[in-house]
């Protein structure tokens, strides 16, 4: 069997596509990071193969471009969007907590 980097090509042009997809959700960013990484890396690898066979090398620079941008935006997307959700989570939490406090120390103030 002749290795000419199609499946490779193929693989990491698909992993490309999903991190772009991933890249939008908080929390499953992270995810959209891991598929970047390794498209990025099988499309490497495809297209060494597809350059040795000597067959167009279009779908792996494709697969490249699209894996490399697709783990830049997901790891600001993590960064910004699921770190942001955290921290929003952790102080409505915290005000919720003193509101609560509050409400407590003037009702017993009423009494």
């Amino acid at each position: 069997m002749q290795k000419d980097g199609k499946t490779l090509s193929i693989v990491g042009l698909v992993l490309g596509i999903v991190s772009l997809v991933l890249f939008w959700c908080p929390y499953w960013n992270i995810l959209g990071l891991v598929a970047g990484i390794v498209g990025i890396v099988l499309s490497v690898k495809g297209k060494k193969q597809a350059t040795e066979a000597g067959v167009p090398t279009g779908m792996a620079t494709a697969g490249l471009v699209l894996s490399i941008i697709g783990a830049a935006l997901s790891l600001i997307g993590f960064f910004t969007c699921t770190l942001c959700v955290i921290c929003a989570t952790s102080a409505v939490n915290q005000y919720s907590n003193e509101l609560n406090d509050l409400l407590s120390a003037y009702g017993s103030a009423l009494n």
